[in-house]
């Protein structure tokens, strides 16, 4: 099958792997950092050492070829191994400085991460924050994200959990809509702002599905900034987490009498484990622990 004996490098690997996993060469190029001649060029050599056409380009993007397929595995497994040495690596560091990247969920990175990276920069001025703001689930195993809070336990073997806690939730609504209300409110009494049917796993659209029959919502968007607007125009009601306290509430939502108390939310504090003596990543973990802990969450335990 492949052409040649000559051993692959990381890089190499590594840009095969976006290409495979993003779908197309500009995609790949902008999560690498480079243009999109280097990916192809890259990609051309690859093809070249190993004799072998590796993906099928169409003006909808790259797909894997046949003869390409089982070098996807080991690609992966490259990608787990260069983060797990580049963090047993930082872990030699002496002093608190340089990037940590936490993925959350966009209402929690919207409102409560940007005041954590003021706190940091207070107390450690050498750390920069990134937010990775996704409903989709990075990678911490092959460092896509260095912390993560996460609304559920990870079962992977190579995640720490550092801390579980429970934060309440409830249903909110601009003060005029909810003055045409009756309340107390059952769900079906509601206008419901929610995630757009592309993004119909992401909760809570799939509570809203079940407890109201023949479920259509008043208005959807993929961005939950765009559904926060939508609920403070008066459009209806969302359902999002209470304002921490001691912290602004970020929006002029206010709560909604409901018939049924929503049970508070789990969020979970994540990393993987070899990060945990990556002293910049250790330093943004505690900070994060603190603040869930002055808020008087409820801690049900890893």
């Amino acid at each position: 099958m492949y052409g040649s004996s000559e051993a692959l490098d990381w890089e190499t690997a590594q840009t095969f792997l976006a290409v495979a996993e993003h779908g197309s060469f500009s995609a790949a190029a902008a999560a690498l950092g480079v243009r999109q001649p280097t990916v192809s060029r890259r990609v051309a050599q690859l093809e070249t050492r190993l004799g072998c056409q590796l993906f099928t380009r169409s003006r909808q993007g790259a797909a894997l070829t046949e003869q390409a397929a089982p070098l996807l595995p080991a690609a992966r497994e490259m990608a787990r191994w260069a983060a797990e040495f580049q963090r047993a690596g930082a872990g030699y560091e002496q002093h608190l400085q340089g990037v940590v990247r936490i993925a959350a969920p966009p209402g929690v990175a919207v409102d409560y991460l940007p005041l954590l990276a003021a706190q940091v920069l207070e107390r450690y001025p050498g750390i920069a924050l990134e937010i990775r703001s996704a409903v989709d689930y990075l990678d911490l195993g092959r460092g896509e994200a260095d912390l993560a809070i996460r609304t559920q336990v990870p079962t992977a073997p190579d995640l720490q959990v550092l801390l579980t806690a429970a934060s309440p939730i409830g249903v909110y609504a601009a003060p005029d809509y909810l003055a045409r209300l009756t309340p107390p409110c059952d769900w079906p009494d509601l206008d419901w702002i929610t995630w757009s049917a592309d993004r119909r796993g992401v909760p809570p659209r799939p509570m809203l599905e079940r407890v109201v029959q023949d479920f259509a919502p008043v208005f959807c968007a993929d961005d939950f900034l765009v559904q926060r607007a939508a609920a403070q125009a008066g459009l209806g009601a969302i359902i999002t987490g209470a304002p921490l306290t001691g912290w602004p509430d970020p929006t002029t939502l206010v709560p909604v009498p409901m018939r049924v108390v929503l049970p508070p939310a789990t969020f979970v504090l994540v990393c993987a484990k070899s990060a945990q003596h990556v002293p910049r990543i250790a330093a943004v973990a505690g900070l994060l622990q603190e603040a869930i802990v002055a808020q008087s969450l409820q801690d049900p335990g890893p």
